[in-house]
């Protein structure tokens, strides 16, 4: 996955770029009214090019990874809530079983992104393979 952005932050060969969500604020139909900081999304990147604040610059993300980030994120929750359901109906009524599945799928969303956001910080995944 390639994305293009400014680098705003270096630190020893790690940089932060600020990256414009194109792709995700074109299709919005508020995209209009949004404010611009919505717009923007930090990545940390791996800065063997020496690119300066400033500097326009590519980086690329193994797509592998971003798609078993958006599968831990967002499948995985889902098929906890099923299994939740089907789980807890058996012992309890339906109206039961439904809260916990919800509870289930809020939880572990949140749970899941907080253990990917922790483990993204510790190991770098993204890289600047150009500066134009």
């Amino acid at each position: 996955m390639k994305q293009y952005g400014t680098v705003v932050e270096t630190n020893d060969n790690i940089a932060k770029v600020e990256v414009d969500r194109k792709s995700a604020c074109d299709m919005c139909e508020n995209a209009a009214h949004c404010v611009e900081k919505c717009k923007k999304v930090y990545a940390t990147a791996l800065n063997e090019l020496d690119a300066n604040i400033g500097d326009l610059v590519e980086i690329q993300t193994d797509t592998k990874r971003v798609l078993f980030n958006s599968f831990f994120v967002f499948m995985l929750p889902i098929f906890l809530a099923v299994f939740a359901y089907f789980a807890i109906d058996v012992f309890f009524s339906e109206s039961i079983a439904v809260v916990a599945t919800f509870i289930v799928l809020i939880s572990s969303v949140c749970l899941f992104s907080k253990l990917l956001n922790n483990r993204e910080k510790k190991h770098i995944v993204s890289k600047i393979v150009r500066i134009l």
